[in-house]
């Protein structure tokens, strides 16, 4: 049976980040003292030709937290669309956006709940590829019409 899409060099992309990543953690809840640090592990299979999935596990100052990401790659609106929920929130996060070769990030934006408040928000998170085995996640709120806040930034690195 023939696929109705075949993958693209998107899909490809995706599928290069299959593996599991040790993860360092900083939240920055307070810009008035040190970020919250932690460490955690993520594993990343592909699901079929199109999607990749991520169960991620964090081991954090007093809690411990569960996370799940999906991310594939649209071929008809030409973006990569991704998802993420958690055991600290009872929100689904969706994001969209698209990855500069150039620059090497994966940028995506969505409006999401800001679970602080339970207002929805504008999200902002940009994935920086240093190579194959390393990319650094960054994770912003618009905290104020044009001004964004930076809420948490994970360095991974694939295990060998």
């Amino acid at each position: 049976m023939s696929l109705p899409y075949e993958p693209g060099p998107e899909h490809e992309f995706l599928a290069k980040r299959t593996g599991i990543w040790d993860i360092e953690c900083e939240y920055f809840f307070d810009p008035s003292s040190d970020p919250m640090r932690g460490s955690g592990v993520d594993t990343i299979e592909s699901l079929g030709s199109y999607w990749s999935v991520a169960r991620s596990k964090f081991d954090l100052p007093g809690i411990q937290l569960t996370g799940c990401a999906s991310i594939g790659f649209d071929p008809v609106i030409k973006m990569y669309r991704s998802t993420w929920f958690d055991t600290a929130t009872p929100f689904l996060y969706v994001f969209e956006g698209m990855y500069d070769d150039e620059r090497r990030v994966l940028e995506m934006t969505g409006e999401n709940v800001d679970p602080a408040t339970g207002d929805l928000v504008q999200y902002r998170s940009k994935e920086l590829y240093g190579g194959p085995d390393d990319r650094i996640f960054e994770l912003l709120v618009e905290s104020s019409p044009g001004l964004e806040t930076q809420i948490l930034r994970y360095v991974y690195t694939r295990r060998k």
